[in-house]
């Protein structure tokens, strides 16, 4: 797969960019459904597909199937950060030389909003939480809100590693004191199954799923 600068991509870089396919995918479709759904109804109210979807994952935690403001305005944020994904494929794509700060300010994001999604409900003893078989707990809960941790995780780590050894190799080196070391490809190719699993894994079981508006 060439690059739009003629060099073949590395398949770190070919990982990313399909991340953030992914990403900008998410965010612009499904969230942004979401954000829509609960400005104008619920997702319990819609008789729509992704109604469906957010009612479904509502099982798992209820206040995605109701209008939680805290919800809604971390959605908004998400959106806002799918937008910025495909910033960030042209500039992966064509090597821009600013991809990797925009790498950080996406990744730095996704883990922010992440935190702020469970963190006040931990902290409230998780009365919206729904943890009681293994599809809510594993599934629904840790598989897919853990990918959106652990693949800007690694992805923050490897422009952290990239931007700190191009500052050390300047004429006028910049010592952080941090390791400059980037993530091995083992990193990236259990990243890359966590991916292809992530796709098979959930449509398989939304599509399964009681009361499923489509015919299979």
């Amino acid at each position: 797969m060439g690059s739009g600068k003629g060099r073949p991509f590395t398949f770190q870089e070919q990982l990313a960019l399909i991340w953030y396919i992914i990403d900008a995918n998410t965010h612009l479709t499904i969230e942004l459904g979401y954000v829509w759904l609960a400005l104008t109804s619920t997702a319990k109210k819609s008789d729509s597909f992704l109604g469906f979807i957010w009612r479904e994952y509502g099982r798992a935690d209820a206040r995605w199937a109701v209008r939680d403001v805290n919800v809604i305005s971390i959605e908004i944020m998400t959106v806002l950060m799918g937008i910025l994904c495909l910033f960030q494929i042209y500039g992966t794509y064509y090597r821009k030389p600013w991809r990797h700060p925009m790498q950080i300010l996406i990744c730095v994001a996704e883990l922010y909003g992440g935190w702020m999604t469970f963190a006040p409900e931990w902290l409230d003893g998780n009365p919206n939480l729904d943890g009681s078989d293994f599809s809510l707990l594993w599934i629904y809960l840790v598989f897919m809100n853990g990918l959106w941790v652990v693949i800007p995780l690694l992805l923050l780590w490897d422009s952290f590693a990239r931007l700190t050894q191009s500052a050390h190799n300047n004429p006028y080196p910049i010592d952080f004191g941090f390791p400059s070391t980037t993530p091995s490809k083992v990193w990236f190719y259990a990243a890359a199954a966590t991916m292809v699993l992530y796709m098979i894994l959930v449509p398989a079981v939304l599509f399964s799923a009681k009361g499923v508006p489509v015919e299979l």
